[in-house]
């Protein structure tokens, strides 16, 4: 099927037409309520397609120009990009993907492994491959940094109400009050939302969806989104101290491989500082999304916990770490 036919399954509101349909399956609901779907038009194809709204409106067109310009340079696996709308109408615009079958989104050892030694094959493209004004859907570190150190009050409190160990509380404020903008003296051409269940591992090689959130940040961004950033909406298993090390490493080796040149050591600690900059971050947030109410409580709470435990195991590893 080409693609001028794959265009006249979608109506002009921007949303799939059931009367040419075979059948369709909602398989996510994104951030502002639309759905990705799966459909068949021909049940005697055996094809099926997967349609894709846009599900943040300041990404509008950003996916197809990485589909354009970045992704040919990237030997990487993701869904071929079939058909899109031809207008900038961002309540109606949408694209067509290949369907890749059903993806399993697993937080194992060999999906995190598999994950991080793909990352340096877009870190080390040049920053100019991507422009500036192409933002992710986090801050930046800096400004989460400022964030960060101006709420620590609050954050001692809930940390201390949560049974936080003291030491440890004070671990963190005397490397929340000592980092600078260090953490962003690399920069890369950043995934941007490189968590799990943008993942998938089959046949042993690792498939890689939705890069609308492409955009310039810290070497650790893609790798924190991949081993401990947490969110309400699902329930991340733990990553051990063992497995994150190991993780870290693998993508160590494979940028050594391509020429970047750093110490371990260095790459570490200074990962963990940020992935604990990060984490306290998303503690303020859970926080204030529990006292306004508008979040799933339940969730939320789950979140807390997860979050609390990857601060301590932070904590207690960059303390180990020796540069």
């Amino acid at each position: 099927m080409d693609n001028v036919l794959l265009d006249q399954m979608v109506l002009h509101d921007g949303t799939l037409d059931s009367s040419k349909l075979a059948s369709r399956e909602t398989l996510y609901v994104g951030r502002n309520g639309k759905a990705v779907e799966r459909f068949v038009v021909d049940p005697d194809d055996n094809r099926s397609f997967i349609f894709k709204p846009l599900t943040n409106l300041e990404t509008i067109g950003r996916e197809s120009w990485v589909y354009q310009n970045l992704l040919p340079h990237i030997p990487a696996r993701y869904p071929n990009l079939l058909a899109q709308a031809k207008h900038r109408d961002a309540e109606r615009y949408w694209a067509i993907y290949e369907d890749l079958g059903k993806l399993e989104h697993r937080f194992d050892r060999d999906t995190l492994i598999k994950a991080a030694a793909a990352i340096p094959s877009w870190h080390q493209l040049p920053l100019e491959c991507v422009p500036e004004d192409f933002t992710g859907h986090t801050p930046n570190t800096d400004n989460i940094l400022n964030e960060v150190k101006a709420k620590m009050g609050v954050l001692k409190s809930t940390l201390e109400r949560l049974a936080f160990p003291a030491y440890l509380i004070e671990r963190a404020q005397r490397i929340v009050l000592e980092l600078d903008d260090g953490l962003l003296s690399e920069m890369t051409v950043s995934h941007g939302d490189y968590h799990p269940l943008n993942l998938s591992l089959r046949n042993d090689q690792i498939t890689i969806l939705d890069w609308e959130y492409v955009h310039l940040n810290s070497v650790y961004w893609d790798l924190y989104n991949l081993l401990d950033i947490t969110s309400p909406n699902y329930r991340r298993p733990e990553v051990t101290a063992s497995l994150r090390n190991e993780v870290l490493q693998v993508y160590y080796a494979r940028r050594l491989q391509l020429g970047w040149s750093s110490r371990f050591c260095t790459f570490q600690k200074n990962y963990y500082r940020y992935a604990l900059i990060h984490s306290l971050w998303i503690m303020t947030l859970i926080e204030k999304d529990l006292q306004a109410g508008v979040v799933d409580r339940s969730g939320l709470l789950e979140q807390q916990q997860e979050t609390k435990a990857i601060i301590m195991d932070i904590l207690l590893e960059e303390n180990e770490i020796r540069v």
